[in-house]
């Protein structure tokens, strides 16, 4: 019993001895922690990129750095790889992504290379977090990184922040991931839309649509607007605002509108084919509360009714206009190729080949219905109104 106890004790001992340590620690200033990279692929056999690094303040005798809390590197190599690790040549530091905010690819880039080819390396690399932002670009992406941020400590943190509220309060931006990009264009379409991110005439980053990718490389720009229709036919808007004109003046310029505050939307899709034609009905319900008045009144049950039935008719002709947009691009960014590949998956395989035709002939069928919890106030009018 007593040489068991010893055995016990003397294991214990060198399992302690054997958990202790790091034997392959890093210190953190030998690491430059990323917070942002703009890729540029100017030529088949090279890669120009720009990498946003987050530089701690330094503090002594009590005074703070008052100077950046970023600085950006430039490298160029044949390959992503080669050019990120040449920074340590300029740096003196290993890169570390797992803080990575960012992912920026310019637009003529992402239309001459397969953005799943481009981001290799970040699918493979153990750092970069799978729940990276990817954005693409108006002008050189680079240019981006370069502005200064209104609120965060980078410019990258600034586009993270812009990109995931605009979509969660405005509706107008799709929010992309490394996930769910490779989710998209691995799908049977190959399709999706990414968020377009450009620079306002004061030189200030701004989101100004989305970007609709066709079997992975960028195939053109969407508005805000469309944007945001796309958004509610494939289920993934969250809150936003429609404008609704008022009927009274058919003139643009002194047409007034009202504000709908649309908190949220149920959109269900079912294709249905009949012979060798397809037909898409669609089932959009709309919940949300008044926010504008300018020129109706709701004085009356069959007020609001008008009202709800000017509204439906509204969105139903914006998404019928989107979707004809797509249909002319012949691209399909509704996922209703990848619908039918998983109900009728026999009739999918005949119809893959040439299916961007097939969409582009398709018939859509939308109703929509809204529902309105609450004016906002007790009163069913203009309060500017007597």
């Amino acid at each position: 019993m007593r040489m068991r106890k010893w055995f016990k004790i003397l294991f214990l001992i060198l399992s302690i001895a054997l958990l202790s340590g790091c034997w392959n620690r890093e210190e953190l200033p030998e690491k430059a922690f990323v917070m942002g990279i703009a890729i540029n692929k100017p030529e088949p056999d090279k890669v120009k990129i720009m990498v946003q690094l987050f530089k701690p303040s330094q503090k002594t005798a009590g005074k703070g750095d008052t100077g950046n809390s970023f600085t950006n590197i430039e490298s160029t190599g044949a390959t992503t790889q080669e050019a990120i690790r040449d920074i340590t040549l300029r740096l003196g530091r290993k890169t570390q992504w797992g803080h990575t905010r960012m992912i920026i690819i310019d637009e003529r880039t992402a239309a001459r290379n397969n953005l799943l080819s481009l981001l290799e390396l970040f699918y493979r690399d153990h750092e970069t977090r799978i729940t990276t932002k990817v954005v693409i670009a108006k002008e050189d992406s680079a240019d981006l990184l370069k502005e200064k941020p209104m609120i965060e400590l980078t410019s990258s943190q600034q586009m993270n922040r812009m990109e995931e509220i605009a979509n969660r309060f405005a509706g107008k931006v799709p929010n992309m991931t490394l996930l769910k990009l490779a989710r998209d264009l691995k799908s049977e379409t190959g399709n999706t839309i990414m968020p377009l991110m450009s620079k306002s005439s004061s030189n200030e980053m701004i989101l100004i649509g989305s970007a609709a990718i066709h079997q992975g490389q960028f195939a053109g720009p969407l508005s805000s607007r469309q944007t945001q229709d796309l958004l509610m036919l494939r289920g993934q808007f969250r809150s936003g605002i429609v404008k609704v004109p008022c009927e009274a003046n058919n003139n643009e310029k002194e047409r007034k509108y009202e504000s709908l505050e649309v908190q949220s939307v149920n959109s269900v899709m079912k294709p249905a084919i009949a012979s060798d034609s397809l037909r898409v009905h669609y089932q959009v319900k709309v919940q949300g509360n008044i926010s504008e008045l300018q020129c109706t009144r709701l004085d009356t049950s069959s007020d609001e009714t008008a009202y709800l039935h000017r509204i439906e008719e509204l969105i139903q002709k914006r998404l019928l206009d989107t979707i004809k947009y797509t249909q002319s691009k012949e691209v399909d960014l509704l996922g209703i190729g990848n619908s039918i590949y998983r109900k009728h998956t026999r009739i999918w395989r005949q119809w893959k080949p040439d299916w961007d035709k097939r969409y582009a002939e398709a018939k859509f069928d939308i109703k929509v219905t809204v529902h309105i919890d609450n004016t906002l106030t007790m009163v069913g009018k203009p309060l500017f109104t007597k």
